[in-house]
């Protein structure tokens, strides 16, 4: 999962390197933090993209590269950066096949990431902090109440090994992926709570549905 998302990344940042003619691309990875970021990965990795990848901590040790980061002001803002529990692997591996990478993305519809493309909005980095701060105020709730709906908006696989479970409400399981398509469906006279384990994809499909215009959703955080 690592892998195939950082060459998507990639693959994403090329097209908007060439927008920008732009010829290098630079990441902040560093060797072994995580499992994707091992030489054979990183190499494989790579491989996604023509231009040259460079990375500057890329033999930095951790607490070098948190020092950095606190002297040139960016520390906690990468201290509050949730992780987007979707996109976790449960097995991560350190020495990806080729051949078992190429054929996981041939089942990807790059139509998708097209279209993400089109849609990009290209931000300066001094603005970033701004422009967070303009998000949309969504509700959260740490106790759901009889009559809620929760939505289990995890991954199947992460609904299985740790079900959900709140005495006295009601919970379905939609996962986030067929969430946007599948609520409007759902009924309208009912007050839903997203639920995800780090309430990043919770939070990010509660903004697309406010905004299309379905007030009756909240975030879920048991306390």
């Amino acid at each position: 999962m690592g892998v195939v998302l950082k060459r998507m990344m990639l693959r994403a940042a090329s097209a908007v390197a060439d927008r920008l003619e732009i010829d290098v691309l630079v990441t902040g990875e560093a060797i072994s933090q995580v499992a994707s970021q091992t030489l054979p990965n990183l190499s494989l990795i790579d491989a996604a993209t023509d231009k040259l990848v460079l990375r500057p901590l890329v033999a930095s040790h951790k607490q070098d590269i948190v020092d950095l980061a606190t002297e040139i002001g960016t520390a906690d803002f990468a201290r509050h950066m949730p992780e987007y529990c979707g996109v976790i692997s449960v097995n991560p591996k350190t020495n990806a096949k080729r051949n078992r990478v190429e054929y996981e993305e041939k089942q990807f519809d790059m139509a998708i990431l097209e279209q993400a493309l089109e849609r990009a909005k290209l931000i300066s980095i001094d603005r970033v902090i701004d422009d967070l701060s303009r998000n949309v105020d969504i509700e959260e709730v740490s106790q759901a109440l009889a009559g809620q709906v929760i939505i289990d908006i995890r991954h199947p696989d992460a609904q299985e090994d740790q079900p959900l479970q709140v005495p006295g409400v009601e919970i379905q399981t939609l996962p986030f992926y067929a969430l946007n398509s599948r609520f409007k469906a759902l009924d309208d006279t009912r007050q839903y709570l997203l639920y995800c384990d780090k309430g990043v994809m919770s939070r990010l499909h509660a903004h697309h549905l406010l905004s299309e215009g379905h007030a009756n959703v909240r975030v879920y955080r048991p306390s």
